[in-house]
């Protein structure tokens, strides 16, 4: 029996995008700061927020890392006049390397607000570092005081109807209460700005919000939560602007919703034997290809 091209060259498709999913996200990953500073660069401050704070969360950076990436966070924060977020990223910069001077080359306006958050900063003691007990030569050199683990439970819909909102709910685990509110991010398809809604603490504790029925449109609609700090900056999110969740909106005859869920889902494991009807070129029975993922 031949197989029809089109069928079969799907099936391959889903399985490689499977079996790939590891090394592309390793891959991007290492490269979410370049991206990162070269939308920056032109300009894109919106875009640049959403892709530094997608490499920030993510684990893995180096000490060095950190400071770039939260150093181009306030730069761009203080772009877009976003004030607050902007001392809350050099506060961070700070707590890692109270010695940091920003680029020689930023305008004097950039400087004088980090001169004034620095400022700030020392007056209040420097919170955030912690000075070791042990010494090198007589000096103390300050470090970063530990920060605790933050955890975003949720459980993501697989589809909704078209125009319908969609209630969303999740819990924060912080032990540090470094947190101080959870802001949904989402936008339609795969492309554009993420528009940005603040979750409300339900009775129980945890935290709901709704989806607006605007963005769930096909063929899905993406988002992801993100905790942030009292200064809006993130400190953990779940899914990012690169690795959005996604609820697949169909439309009658048109793609399965199992298709979009298993380029988001399947890749973490969460459904296996997924059965694929493959029409063969003589019009015979439809062959069947059984595909397992086998994931965390």
């Amino acid at each position: 029996m031949r197989i029809a091209l089109h069928g079969f060259a799907a099936a391959v498709a889903l399985s490689s995008l499977l079996a790939g999913a590891p090394a592309l996200a390793q891959s991007g990953q290492r490269n979410l700061i370049q991206i990162g500073q070269r939308q920056y660069d032109e300009l894109h401050y919106e875009e640049a927020v959403q892709t530094l704070s997608a490499a920030i969360i993510r684990p893995g950076n180096s000490p060095q890392d950190e400071l770039r990436i939260y150093e181009m966070l306030a730069y761009s924060y203080q772009a877009l006049q976003r004030n607050d977020e902007a001392e809350g990223a050099w506060r961070l910069v700070l707590a890692r390397d109270p010695e940091r001077q920003p680029s020689q080359d930023i305008s004097p306006r950039v400087q004088q607000f980090f001169t004034r958050a620095r400022e700030r900063w020392e007056g209040e003691g420097r919170p955030g570092v912690v000075r070791p007990a042990s010494t090198t030569g007589g000096t103390a050199t300050p470090v970063a005081a530990p920060l605790t683990e933050v955890r975003i439970e949720h459980r993501s819909p697989p589809q909704q109807q078209r125009g319908r909102p969609v209630a969303l709910t999740a819990n924060v685990v912080d032990p540090g209460n470094r947190h101080s509110r959870l802001v949904l991010a989402y936008r339609h398809n795969n492309s554009g700005i993420f528009r940005r809604i603040d979750a409300r603490v339900d009775p129980a504790g945890g935290y709901a919000v709704t989806l607006p029925g605007d963005a769930v449109r096909p063929p899905l609609v993406e988002y992801y939560f993100e905790a942030v700090d009292g200064t809006g900056v993130p400190v953990q999110a779940r899914g990012d602007a690169f690795a959005p969740l996604r609820i697949a909106v169909p439309e009658p005859g048109g793609i399965p919703w199992w298709v979009w869920v298993g380029g988001g889902v399947l890749v973490a494991g969460a459904v296996t034997g997924i059965v694929i009807g493959v029409v063969s070129a003589s019009g015979s029975q439809p062959a069947t290809l059984n595909i397992n993922v086998v994931g965390n």
